[in-house]
Parts: C-alpha cells; structure tokens; sequence
C-alpha cells in the first residue's frame, strides 16, 4: 500500500465531557485519600488490639485449665459435677475453640480493609518516584526473602538470573510489582493440589531493556477472566485479595516506561512478564556473553 493513502494520526483536544469526568476523578481522589486516611487509623488501632486480645485469651484458657486442676485436688470427685457444669456453659458457648476461629476472622478482615485502604492511598496519591539505579537480581532476592516461609510452604523455588544490566527507577515501587506478582505466584500453587509445585524467577538481557519473568505451576487464570485481570477490585483469590495489585503493578511499570503482561505456562500455571528499559550506562557497555556467563546457570534452591 502507499504510504500517501495513510490517513495522519489526528490528535482532539479533550471534550467537555472528557474535561468533567477528569475534574470528577480528581475529586474522587482527594474524597478517597481523605476517607481512606480516617480508616486507615482506627483499623491501626483495632489491628494492634486484636493481637492483644490474642495473648488474652491464650492466658485465659491457661487459667482455666489451672483452675479445674486446682479445683479437683481441692475436692477432689466432689469437683466433678461443677467441672462438667461450667464445662457444659462453654461448650454451649461455642468452646474455647471458638475464641481462636473468632479472633483469626476479625484479624483477617480487619488485614483486609488495612490492605484495600493502602492500595486505595496509593491510587488517590501518587508519590514523586525515585530515579536511581537498581541491582534487580539484588531486588528480586530481598524480595523472595520476605516471603521465604511463605514460599516453602507452597512451591520449590528457581531462580534464572540471565541479566548482566541494571533498570533504572524507583527500587521500593519496583519492589512492590515484584512482591505481588511472587505473593500471586505462591498463591496460585498453593491452590493447587497436583503434585509439587515450582516458581521460577528469570530475568534476561533484551534489545531494549531487562525482561523479568515469574512463573508458576499453580492454578493458571481461567480464560474467559484474562481480559478482567488488569481491572480495578477484580480478583480471584476470593477474601486473600484487594484485586488492586496487578492493576497498580502495571501502572507503577507503566511509570517507568516498561510493560507488564502474561501469558499461560504450558502445562498449567502463568507467567507473568516485565519489561523495563535499560540505562544509559548499559547501552554504552559490553554485554557480552563473556561477561554474563555465569548468571545464565539456573540458580535452584529447594525450600
């Protein structure tokens, strides 16, 4: 085809109604960050409590069960029948058992509305990023170590370090992408019950920039959802997930002029994959195979 038959790309300025609905969202921001903030504290508060009242109830069942040995060495078979009375009265109650189940449900929503509240935050007030340079296989180990126990308990772990360069950005937003997208990954096998599990973190040297993969053998994401994946409050982890983490990630790579997508793993499982540019320093070196030889060597660590 002629290049002369090409229609010019046509840039409109923005219409009234686009205007308006920009002006509503920038509102919508401050009333979010403004309601979010007045969450934020009294969930501090009854988080904090939650846990106190933990350590409560653990000394309570203590005593309890030190008072009816008190009390039978005391009365000895004249205790039994006031044992199995007040006994009776708790298990009526629901048990001792009770307490725990309660407290981990009040903590696991109270965690979740602290949670939502961030990422709302985090939404309705951008901060100014970093720009420095980041060692991304150091940033991906101190992330894989926060979640270490987590990660055991769900998937061997394989770390493919093939990058011999350096991003250039803000390493604790960066950090933030890499934690959910291997908080995702521990996840999806955790949920998986079809032998053994394996996570593997890769990262290779591109014409462009530094690809950075997570790959997982767990459950994979249905087809007819993947077009809902980006999307704000959409998750599949039912109550674990605020369904912010992927739509933020994105945008967070999207601010450092990268990209974040994925693609099925075949025989199950996903990867997920970020690209980001290189520095300028990278692009003036060598990057030789010579000089990243050893980091192609698949590092295997068992849990």
């Amino acid at each position: 085809m002629d290049d002369s038959s090409r229609k010019p790309l046509v840039r409109h300025a923005p219409s009234g109604r686009m205007l308006e609905a920009a002006d509503r969202l920038a509102s919508l921001g401050t009333l979010v960050a403004g309601v979010a903030h007045e969450i934020n504290n009294p969930v501090t508060y009854v988080l904090a409590n939650l846990t106190e009242l933990d350590s409560l109830c653990g000394a309570l069942r203590e005593s309890l069960l030190g008072y009816r040995s008190a009390l039978q060495q005391a009365l000895g078979d004249a205790a039994t029948p006031q044992i199995a009375d007040l006994e009776a009265k708790i298990a009526a109650a629901g048990g001792l058992e009770i307490m725990d189940e309660l407290l981990a449900d009040a903590h696991e929503g109270a965690a979740r509305i602290r949670d939502v509240v961030r990422d709302l935050l985090s939404l309705a007030r951008p901060s100014t990023m970093a720009n420095e340079s980041i060692g991304i296989h150091d940033l991906l180990d101190s992330t894989l170590r926060l979640v270490h126990r987590e990660r055991t308990q769900a998937a061997e772990l394989d770390r493919d370090y093939g990058a011999a360069g350096t991003a250039i950005g803000d390493r604790a937003k960066l950090g933030q992408v890499f934690l959910n997208l291997i908080s995702n990954a521990i996840h999806a096998c955790a949920d998986c019950q079809d032998g053994e599990q394996r996570i593997v973190v890769r990262t290779r040297d591109t014409a462009d920039g530094i690809e950075i993969e997570v790959e997982d053998s767990g459950t994979g994401i249905p087809a007819e959802l993947e077009v809902e994946i980006f999307t704000p409050f959409f998750t599949t982890k039912d109550e674990r997930g605020t369904g912010l983490g992927l739509f933020i990630s994105r945008d967070i790579i999207e601010q450092h002029h990268g990209t974040l997508d994925f693609r099925r793993r075949p025989g199950g499982g996903t990867i997920f994959r970020v690209t980001l540019p290189r520095t300028t320093e990278d692009c003036d070196g060598d990057t030789s195979d010579g000089a990243s030889g050893s980091r192609n060597q698949a590092q295997h660590r068992p849990g």
